[in-house]
């Protein structure tokens, strides 16, 4: 296969609001990945807060070769791949420069 040993971003589904432990759990085990998140004011009756929010809702961006694929599953918080016209949804570089 020719793609197998280059690194692309795909988009991985997540448990609801499991956005940024599934980042963390997936850097651990070695997996270049990235959740855009942004950070704003909350407020609840009593106080104000400023929380981070994803701004990829259930979803985070993973660079992985072919043969890595089910590396990702070993994660708890991880549901699937996004798929697109029957193939796994990817990502390019520049779009996820963007993001950052």
């Amino acid at each position: 296969m020719t793609g197998s040993t280059e690194k692309k971003w795909f988009v991985l589904l997540t448990k609801p609001r499991h956005e940024l432990k599934v980042t963390e759990r997936l850097s651990k085990i070695g997996v270049t990945v990235y959740a855009p998140v942004r950070t704003e004011v909350r407020q609840w009756s009593d106080r104000k807060k400023k929380v981070t929010v994803p701004l990829l809702p259930s979803m985070v961006l993973v660079q992985l070769a072919e043969k890595e694929m089910a590396l990702v599953f070993e994660v708890s918080g991880v549901l699937r791949f996004l798929f697109e016209h029957g193939k796994r949804a990817s990502v390019s570089n520049e779009e996820v420069l963007a993001m950052k």
